[in-house]
């Protein structure tokens, strides 16, 4: 695969000469699907920060939510672990914490790492990596719950909540609120994020940060999440007088279906809402003179397929599902330019520690692999695919596997009975992925399990494995 990158000679490390830590700024919606950027002229939606955002950015079309849902993306990001590995294997619900699935307080996450580098660390918005256990909380009781300090991971500015889907209204905890003292704003979730992300990084009466150190900040807003009707009017109006046919341009939706009719304008209002609050927070930089210095980072959990292939939303293994935006800007370290370089969700542990000149801090435990040196345009090692997961929390064992090739998209689901179901794609042939060839094509299915999908289950040591004599 090719990349349409500046010469290395162009690039450098971690600010080198200087010995200068470089600042990371890490926005990630919830929901936005790798299509709906207006740049890549997939999705009809209007994103011009982004679009803007990407001209200085490198942009990895390609990359994927390998178990596309909130807590399992959200534990591979911060562990550096795949979801069997790592306890994340469903979304952190009251209903799963028999099963211990959260975010473990002793998992040494990135931010664990940079914290001990002497790093100032902020979260702002939806953390969603803690099982609630009674006693409930009233708001959203048995899916949104506190996330005592102790848990936090190393983030010493926190404003935040599990959560919880009133974009209108939402609420948070901070810093030093209790587990009782969260509080609700009657803003839009986006835009009150944005104004903290921007409190955080200009950081005017010294509270927010410590000044002396670099910093890390993620953003995690909440939409284009459901409800998709959630968010200011002014944001309708670039859709407002379009039809449905204007809107459902992809051929793998169903007009008539009622996610796709319903949502999809309110989906893409929201989307090109969340692009001005992104837009927002670069200006915070450039105003604070801090671009130069800062990683920037845009990408998110999941995506939706709304109404494509007939599925709700998102953890199913179709393109309007797995694949997120990745966007990252470093002036002068990384050239702009797009590469189609197959990024997994754990890979962004040790990347972006590489990149920030933390390699040898890297944890041994962590299985995603960095490709700092590809974003700097020194080359290495490429993956040729990228691991689909879905599982049950009670039997992690089971579910569904597959990979996805830079060509081809094999999913194998294991039921109570008989042998797993096949699914298999040519994602260059049908990249709406609308004829299921694996019955016409038992030789590849197989080639894909044998050079794949066995290294990734071995490579990750997935209990899965114990299938593949039933797939080989």
């Amino acid at each position: 695969m090719a990349a349409s990158v500046l010469p290395s000679s162009l690039l450098g490390s971690a600010n080198a000469s200087s010995g200068k830590r470089p600042n990371l700024v890490f926005v990630f919606p919830d929901q936005w699907r790798g299509q709906a950027l207006g740049f890549l002229n997939e999705d009809p939606v209007v994103t011009p920060h982004l679009d803007a955002f990407a001209r200085e950015s490198l942009s990895l079309p390609q990359t994927v939510a390998n178990y596309p849902l909130c807590s399992p993306y959200r534990g591979m990001l911060m562990s550096g672990k795949y979801s069997h590995a790592n306890k994340v294997t469903g979304n952190c619900r009251a209903d799963r914490a028999q099963y211990d699935v959260e975010l473990q307080q002793d998992e040494v996450c990135w931010s664990d790492v940079l914290k001990s580098q002497g790093y100032s660390l902020g979260y702002i918005g939806k953390w969603h990596l803690d099982a609630p256990r009674e006693p409930f909380i009233d708001a959203n009781p048995k899916w949104n719950t506190w996330c005592p300090p102790e848990r936090r991971h190393g983030f010493d500015y926190w404003y935040s909540y599990g959560t919880y889907n009133d974009h209108n209204r939402p609420m948070y905890w901070e810093t030093n609120a209790g587990r009782d003292e969260y509080h609700f704003v009657d803003q839009w979730s986006p835009e009150h994020e944005a104004n903290k992300a921007i409190d955080f990084i200009g950081n005017k009466d010294g509270t927010k940060r410590d000044s002396e150190k670099p910093f890390a900040l993620v953003v995690a807003m909440n939409p284009p999440h459901p409800p998709y009707h959630l968010y200011p009017d002014r944001y309708r109006k670039p859709y407002a007088d379009k039809s449905l046919e204007d809107l459902l341009v992809r051929p793998n939706v169903d007009p008539a279906h009622p996610k796709a009719e319903a949502n999809t304008r309110d989906y893409f209002a929201s989307v090109t809402g969340v692009d001005e609050q992104f837009g927002r927070i670069l200006k915070a930089l450039d105003d604070a003179g801090l671009k130069d210095d800062t990683i920037v980072v845009f990408t998110s959990d999941h995506g939706d397929c709304l109404g494509t292939h007939g599925e709700v939303s998102k953890n199913n293994p179709f393109e309007e599902s797995m694949r997120v935006p990745f966007l990252i800007r470093w002036p002068g370290k990384i050239a702009p330019g797009s590469d189609n370089l197959l990024l997994s969700t754990p890979d962004l542990y040790p990347t972006l520690l590489d990149l920030m000149g933390f390699a040898d801090e890297v944890p041994e435990s962590v299985q995603g692999n960095s490709h700092a040196g590809i974003f700097r345009g020194e080359g290495g090692d490429r993956p040729s695919s990228q691991l689909y997961l879905r599982m049950s929390s009670d039997q992690p064992e089971r579910g569904t596997r597959g990979v996805r090739t830079s060509r081809y998209k094999l999913v194998l689901e294991v039921g109570e009975t008989g042998p797993p179901r096949r699914a298999l794609y040519d994602l260059q042939e049908d990249p709406y992925e609308l004829e299921d060839i694996a019955a016409a094509r038992p030789d590849l299915v197989a080639e894909l399990v044998r050079t794949e999908l066995k290294p990734w289950l071995r490579k990750t040591q997935d209990p899965w494995v114990q299938h593949l004599p039933e797939v080989s």
